[in-house]
């Protein structure tokens, strides 16, 4: 049985943002913060009276998940928080602040374009990223409300997701981390640093399922839900390439038991992920996911590294490192399946062993 666990690791490292494009959104989103902090107190103060703004980058680029995409932009998100006192019904719309925040972005000559979507702001670079600047208001830091365009102030709070998905991975994450940035800030670089070194393999399986909903384009699910439905079934295994095929097939049931709905697992506690999405792009979704788990079965149960590329390649792409897999030159009669391959795919020990001489 091949094992492509040094393949997988491979192509993890060519899907996962670089350091050179993390450096510039970084960088990007600090310009934005300033300029976005002047222009804000360009508002009459009749009009925002109090209130103050602070700013919470959020997502994937935090939890480390963040892909290369192949054509599209590659992005950050950094969500706007207006800190004041003033319940739901006595607020402006969020139509206002996200008028407000427009005007905050202002225009420039590195952007390309700003689109105003129903939970956020879109700041398209020239250079082929962009920001989303989510907007939220806040009284304090535990329990923002988002301003949402269609559905009204609703209450939502990234921090939370973070730390839900931390504790899945393990990493030691603290809340305050974020809450209380300036006093944490040593501890919170150190914990950064910490997690993209050791790289554990439930960030790897997220990568991997951004990537091939990358190949498979705009039907499929987004990251979020990628995220959520593998730490909800994610099994540990020696060899990433064993342990996609059984999370691919926990997801599958967790799916058909749940009737094919992902809950969000914080605020808002059981939102329906899948809510807004097409039944064509639900059937498409179940098809892919069929031939993904089919082709993983074949790919694990293949002798032949060559072989076994061929099947992850047809839902991976050409990223995928097949000029590297081993060539075999084993002779017919010794293509019987080797104990470390054996043990590879139980996760266990065998109790099979070659004969005594």
């Amino acid at each position: 049985m091949a094992n492509l666990d040094h393949l997988f690791k491979k192509f993890n490292q060519s899907i996962k943002l670089t350091d050179e494009k993390r450096n510039i959104l970084m960088n990007l989103r600090d310009s934005l913060r300033d300029r976005m902090k002047i222009n804000f107190m360009q508002i009459p103060y009749e009009q925002r009276g109090m209130m103050e703004l602070y700013f919470q980058t959020q997502g994937s680029i935090i939890m480390d998940t963040i892909i290369n995409p192949i054509l599209e932009d590659y992005d950050l998100d950094d969500g706007v928080y207006f800190q004041g006192k003033l319940k739901p019904e006595e607020r402006p719309l969020p139509s206002v602040f996200h008028t407000w925040v427009l005007n905050a972005v202002d225009k420039h000559n590195e952007y390309e374009k700003i689109t105003d979507k129903p939970t956020c702001v879109r700041v398209k670079y020239k250079i082929g990223c962009h920001i989303d600047i989510p907007i939220y208001y806040a009284d304090g830091y535990y329990s923002p409300d988002l301003a949402e365009t269609v559905k009204g102030w609703t209450l939502s709070n990234p921090v939370e997701f973070i730390a839900w998905f931390e504790e899945k991975a393990g990493s030691g994450f603290q809340k305050a981390y974020l809450y209380e940035a300036l006093k944490y800030k040593e501890p919170y670089e150190k914990w950064l640093t910490d997690i993209r070194k050791s790289d554990c393999q439930l960030r790897r399986l997220v990568r991997y399922m951004k990537a091939w909903a990358d190949v498979k384009k705009s039907e499929m699910p987004c990251g979020i839900i990628m995220t959520i439905l593998v730490a909800e079934n994610f099994s540990l295994n020696q060899s990433d390439d064993v342990a996609l095929r059984d999370t691919l097939v926990n997801i599958k049931k967790y799916l058909q038991q749940n009737g094919f709905r992902c809950p969000r697992p914080t605020s808002p506690v059981g939102e329906d992920l899948f809510a807004s999405t097409s039944h064509k792009d639900m059937e498409y979704f179940k098809s892919a996911l069929d031939s993904l788990i089919e082709s993983a079965n074949n790919a694990i149960s293949s002798i032949s590294e060559v072989d076994s590329c061929k099947e992850w390649s047809k839902h991976f792409g050409s990223r995928f490192p097949c000029h590297l897999a081993k060539v075999e030159v084993t002779p017919e009669t010794n293509k019987q399946p080797n104990i470390e391959s054996l043990k590879r795919v139980a996760g266990t020990q065998q109790p099979w062993c070659p004969r005594k001489k």
